[in-house]
């Protein structure tokens, strides 16, 4: 009778000590199964993926930013929510309604089945940042562009970087400086708030003439009320008047999110190896609280290169250098487990599915793909999804992750964006 291996029988993924920054695959999950995480030899966890569960499938060829960028949540009837852009990929499309929205997917029984339904609840719309410790809910509203030759008295640019011109943050009119945010109190009552920010020397760019207010990234609540917003884009002149790269800036709150003052900054920092690989600034990111305090950030560095990760060890305000850590990754998210393990989703190309089981985010995983993506030895297609995972908690240990599969075949046989949904669980 012949033996068969434990590669065979179940996924096994190894710890990696050292970062291998060349675009290669993972172990690639399209079942469910049980994963085990060894290091050598020794079995560090058992990871559980369910069997994935087609959320949505789109009816024709779709271009790029229609039918992608998922997102999940909850609803208050606690029914698991997903959306997904259908809108062309661009600062055109902020704040316009799509006329081909679809409705939204809800589940009322934990992602086993999913109905299009129309749901009326908060801010399922815009970027949700989590329950506060009062139970008000904080999110993170992008306005529509305004067009900057409404206004008079105007403030001169300081630098133009390819398509982008900036302008002290400062000078500008007073609705284009700052951020809008969202406060939902325990009844669902909203209050639009029009947050200060307290960041001398910071930019804003204007682009084909008009200004977004972009802010995005991640809001966590300390133990003493306050907020901290680990958020992109983030612009600042250098020594000689330049525009420098993107960064990553992180603000705190001592009213509920009505007023920020800058506290760190990370500016962008790549060694020669990482800007082989493509990196050219600081963007999307995500951070998180460890349990010893300590934070860490990890942050996008270029379409497909590698991502960063920081970590400051007093509450925000210094940064420790960025280091390259996966070889690709766009728009990661970042969720501490009630057992320590740090998980890590991100993308481009296809989805990957990190843990750093020693919870500070040292050592990490062998990816584990939601796809494959390699064509040959060396060589991948990027054309297989968006890259961009939503996630959200389900239990102490386990989440729930949504991601798009560009393809999925249709019941003709034609390839078709779709959504997909699983649960993750993982065991030490």
């Amino acid at each position: 009778m012949k033996m068969t291996d434990a590669r065979e029988k179940k996924g096994v993924i190894q710890i990696e000590t050292e970062p291998n920054l060349e675009i290669h695959e993972g172990y690639v999950s399209q079942k469910e199964e049980t994963v085990l995480v060894k290091k050598g030899r020794k079995t560090i966890a058992r990871i559980h993926l369910s069997k994935p569960v087609m959320v949505a499938m789109a009816e024709q060829k779709e271009k790029w930013g229609y039918f992608q960028f998922p997102f999940i949540t909850r609803t208050d009837d606690n029914e698991l929510y997903i959306s997904w852009q259908m809108a062309a990929d661009s600062h055109k499309s902020i704040g316009i309604k799509s006329n081909r929205k679809p409705l939204p997917m809800v589940s009322e029984d934990n992602g086993k089945t999913w109905k299009a339904k129309e749901v009326k609840s908060f801010g399922l719309s815009g970027n949700i940042h989590g329950v506060m410790s009062d139970g008000n809910i904080l999110q993170i509203l992008i306005p529509t562009p305004k067009d900057i030759h409404n206004y008079t008295n105007f403030p001169k640019s300081v630098g133009k970087v390819r398509e982008y011109t900036f302008y002290p943050m400062e000078k500008l009119p007073d609705e284009l400086q700052g951020v809008y945010l969202n406060l939902w109190d325990k009844n669902r009552k909203s209050t639009l708030i029009h947050a200060r920010i307290n960041d001398p020397g910071a930019l804003r760019y204007s682009i084909d003439g008009v200004m977004p207010i972009p802010w995005s990234g991640t809001i966590r609540q300390l133990s003493d009320g306050s907020l901290v917003a680990g958020v992109y884009p983030s612009y600042y002149l250098d020594d000689n008047k330049l525009v420098k790269p993107c960064g990553v800036a992180f603000y705190r709150s001592k009213n509920s999110g009505y007023n920020w003052d800058i506290l760190g900054k990370i500016p962008f920092e790549a060694d020669e190896e990482a800007k082989q690989h493509g990196s050219m600034e600081f963007d999307e990111t995500a951070f998180e609280i460890l349990q010893d305090s300590t934070f860490i950030c990890v942050m996008r560095s270029g379409s497909t290169a590698p991502l960063f990760k920081s970590y400051s060890y007093d509450r925000g305000k210094t940064w420790t250098k960025p280091v390259a850590f996966t070889p690709n990754g766009v728009k990661p998210k970042l969720m501490l487990l009630d057992n320590g393990v740090l998980a890590l989703v991100s993308g481009r190309p296809g989805v990957q599915i990190r843990f750093s089981t020693d919870g500070i985010g040292n050592e990490w995983t062998e990816p584990i793909e939601m796809m494959p993506f390699m064509k040959g030895e060396g060589s991948y297609t990027r054309d297989v999804s968006c890259g961009y995972g939503s996630i959200i908690k389900d239990g102490p240990n386990s989440f729930f992750i949504v991601y798009s599969d560009f393809m999925s075949k249709d019941k003709n046989g034609n390839e078709r964006k779709s959504i997909w949904f699983r649960k993750v669980l993982i065991k030490i």
